[in-house]
């Protein structure tokens, strides 16, 4: 069974005490936007192989390294609710995850949303891959060639910032 991940923020999905078992806050809606009715997963393999690429990917698109805070949950959950998943090209760095591992939710409605934020908090595994270890995957993509470095040159000479070719990131 494939898992979904999803990026969040760990403090809006933590336990509230006076939310029902199971339940998410609604803060959590946050990090479940959805632009054209559409929710952006990445397929990992269950083998969690190729989370490491899937997580250096998405990283890549943000403007500087910081902790990549994540969920992952099993995608049969998705289908029970009957919410749709499609197979779609993702838009990130890396050419070989956006083929392969991208999913798209579609047609969603509120109460979907909803749903999916309360799967997520019932059955989601939330984890943190630290920003310096981080850092170091998507330097090892962008040396290798796994991911593609010519639309990332703006953000690589920000002044002042750290970018993903320093290796001095904090820990």
């Amino acid at each position: 069974m494939p898992l979904l991940l999803r990026v969040i923020r760990k403090p809006r999905w933590y336990k509230q005490a006076w939310l029902e078992e199971g339940k998410a806050q609604a803060n959590a809606i946050l990090d479940l936007r959805p632009q054209e009715n559409k929710l952006s997963f990445w397929q990992i393999e269950d083998s969690k192989s190729n989370l490491y690429q899937v997580a250096a990917a998405v990283a890549a698109g943000r403007d500087s390294p910081a902790n990549f805070d994540y969920v992952l949950f099993d995608q049969t959950l998705l289908t029970k609710t009957g919410v749709k998943t499609e197979h779609t090209v993702g838009r990130s760095f890396h050419r070989e995850a956006d083929k392969y591992w991208h999913r798209d939710t579609c047609q969603l409605s509120a109460e979907n949303v909803a749903e999916i934020a309360n799967i997520i908090m019932e059955h989601g595994t939330r984890q943190r891959i630290r920003e310096s270890e981080i850092a170091n995957l998507v330097r090892q993509l962008i040396s290798s060639g796994t991911i593609d470095v010519n639309p990332l040159r703006d953000r690589l000479t920000q002044n002042g910032k750290p970018n993903w070719l320093e290796s001095n990131t904090v820990v």
